[in-house]
C-alpha cells in the first residue's frame, strides 16, 4: 500500500529518499502530532514515519483496538512497504511497549528486523504495571491521570467538548498497554536505547535498567533531568542520539 494512502502512516515531511528510515510510536493518545518537532530537527538522511493508531486525528471514526497482540499484527502488515530499508523504531511512554512487541512480532513471523529499538519514558516491558487500571479510571481520575503526567494540552483536559473526542483513544491505548501480558522470551538481537528522566512519574532507575534483559546487543540509557515531558524539553539531545546511534546500528548486518 502506498504510504500516500495507507492511513496508519503520516508523514511530517515529504518521504525521505535517505539510506535510513525511523519509524515511531506515541503515548497513549498521541498522534503524528507529537512527533511534530522532529520533522525540523531529524537528519534528512533519515526517513520519518509516525504511525498513526485509530480513533485519532485523520482516524476518529476507525474502530479502536484494545489488545497489543491484535495491534501488532496489523501494524505488521500496515508496515510491511516500509521495512525496505535499515530501519529503527522509535516509542515514547506506551508507544515503547508497541514499538517492542513489533519488533518480537516481526522476528518471530520472519520479518525485516529493525536495526535498533529505542524506548523513551516507558519501563522496561516486564515491568510495566499493568494492574494499574488507567484504562478503566472514570473521567475525573483520568484527567488527573494525564494532567499529572504533564504530555496532554490541559486546554483538552478540562473542555469536555474536546476531552470526550480525546478520552476514547487513550482509554484504548491505555488497555493495550496495561493488558498486554509478558512473554518471557528470547532476547532481541538488536540495540536498545533507553532515555529516561530523574523526576518522570512513570518510571525509574531500575525500570529503565529492565530493558537491558531484552538484547543480547549494545544498551545504553540516558537519564535527564526533568519530568515526563523532558520528551519536548530534551528533544534535541535525543534526536541527535538517536540519529547517531540508527546510523551506527545500520552500519551492521542485521542478524536474527
Amino acid at each position: 500500500m502506498s504510504t500516500a494512502t495507507n492511513p496508519w502512516v503520516a508523514r511530517l515531511r515529504p518521504a525521505g529518499k535517505g539510506p535510513l528510515r525511523l519509524i515511531c510510536f506515541a503515548h497513549a493518545g498521541g498522534g503524528a502530532a507529537t512527533f511534530r518537532g522532529w520533522a525540523a530537527d531529524l537528519s534528512d538522511e533519515i526517513d520519518l514515519v509516525v504511525v498513526r493508531l485509530p480513533g485519532r486525528e485523520s482516524r476518529l471514526r476507525d474502530p479502536l483496538v484494545h489488545k497489543m497482540s491484535e495491534l501488532v499484527a496489523l501494524l505488521g502488515d500496515a508496515l510491511e512497504d516500509l521495512l525496505d530499508v535499515p530501519y529503527g523504531l522509535f516509542g515514547y511512554c506506551s508507544g515503547a511497549l508497541t514499538a517492542f512487541e513489533l519488533a518480537r512480532y516481526l522476528r518471530d513471523n520472519c520479518g525485516p528486523a529493525p536495526s535498533a529499538l529505542f524506548a523513551c519514558a516507558c519501563p522496561s516491558p516486564s515491568m510495566v504495571l499493568r494492574d494499574s487500571g488507567v484504562h478503566r479510571l472514570d473521567g475525573e481520575g483520568l484527567v488527573q491521570h494525564l494532567a499529572a503526567l504533564g504530555v496532554i494540552p490541559t486546554t483538552i483536559l478540562r473542555t469536555p467538548g474536546l476531552f470526550g473526542m480525546f478520552e476514547p483513544s487513550v482509554r484504548a491505548d491505555y488497555e493495550v498497554y496495561e493488558t498486554a501480558e509478558y512473554q518471557a522470551g528470547d532476547p532481541l538481537k538488536l540495540p536498545i536505547s533507553v532515555f529516561g528522566a530523574e523526576s518522570d512519574p512513570s518510571t525509574n532507575l531500575p525500570t529503565l535498567l529492565g530493558w537491558q534483559q531484552e538484547t543480547v546487543k549494545e544498551f545504553s540509557l540516558r537519564l535527564f533531568r526533568g519530568d515526563h515531558g523532558f520528551f519536548d524539553a530534551e528533544r534535541p539531545a535525543i534526536v541527535r542520539a538517536v540519529t547517531d546511534e540508527l546510523r551506527a546500528a545500520a552500519a551492521v548486518p542485521a542478524c536474527r
